[in-house]
């Protein structure tokens, strides 16, 4: 039970965390929805990972074992590159989200268009989590 109260904790969070991305994007920072997109997709693929017993790494990098994990358990090949890729492209934005570039602040670095791209990915796999967590814990 205790990986399914943790996953589920990941998961809830990530939901809030998307939630505080949408509230960002009213307010027009876009670097912040980007950073909690980025927060949002991390959790929640960490939390279904969890749920599936998959070892996943303690950094944010996770393309490598989406890729790997996945397509074992027999998810679809081209949704799992997806996953996969909209988790890579947040993972190397999260850094630009915090910090900037040397020639900007990280408020100047994204715009609208890049804000709702990413949330249209962190939903993208917030729907895909819940299908997949409907499906997983049928079997228990």
């Amino acid at each position: 039970m205790t990986n399914i109260n943790t996953s589920q904790g990941y998961i809830e969070d990530a939901k809030i965390i998307w939630k505080e991305a949408q509230h960002s994007l009213t307010e027009g920072h876009y670097h912040r929805v980007v950073r909690k997109c980025q927060e949002c997709v991390e959790l929640s693929l960490k939390g279904i990972m969890r749920l599936m017993s998959i070892e996943y790494p303690k950094s944010h990098k996770i393309g490598k074992v989406i890729r790997k994990t996945f397509i074992e358990l027999n998810i679809d090949p081209e949704i799992t590159e997806r996953i996969a890729d909209i988790a890579d492209k947040l993972t190397l934005d999260r850094e630009l989200s915090f910090y900037g570039s040397e020639a900007n602040a990280a408020r100047d670095v994204f715009d609208e268009d890049d804000a709702r791209q990413a949330i249209e990915n962190a939903r993208f796999i917030i729907d895909f989590i819940d299908d997949t967590w409907k499906r997983f814990t049928q079997t228990f």
